[in-house]
This record gives C-alpha cells, sequence and structure tokens, in this order.
C-alpha cells in the first residue's frame, strides 16, 4: 500500500512540473509544484489542470469550452 502512495505522488509531481512548463511558470515555481506533487499529489494536480483549463478559455482552445 505505501510503495503505490510513494509511486503515485512521484507521478503527480512529475505530471505537475511538466503542467507548470507548458503554464509557463519560471523554474522556481515548477520546482514548487513538483515537490507539492510529490507532498500532496493529486491535490496539486487538481490545482493545475484548473489553471490550463483557465488559460485554454481565456486564449479560446477547446480545453477551455464549458459544456
Amino acid at each position: 500500500m505505501r510503495d503505490t502512495i510513494i509511486v503515485s505522488n512521484v507521478s503527480c509531481s512529475i505530471i505537475c512540473a511538466k503542467w507548470a512548463l507548458d503554464l509557463g511558470f519560471n523554474q522556481f515555481r515548477q520546482i514548487l509544484y513538483l515537490v507539492g506533487g510529490l507532498i500532496f499529489g493529486p491535490v496539486m494536480l487538481l490545482i493545475l489542470y484548473i489553471f490550463l483549463v483557465t488559460k485554454a478559455k481565456k486564449e479560446g482552445l477547446t480545453g477551455g469550452k464549458i459544456v
């Protein structure tokens, strides 16, 4: 059980760092989201997902369309 949580949080931290890079955050904020992903896992993914959808909505991309 514990190993599963560790692998899950490591995966979340890698995705958080990638999404922070896609959002154009500076390197310091990318590292903060990486560490936050290690500690809080899916909560950080949710926060960054909201940032990504908001950015897409402002730019008029398909990910920002509300159904």
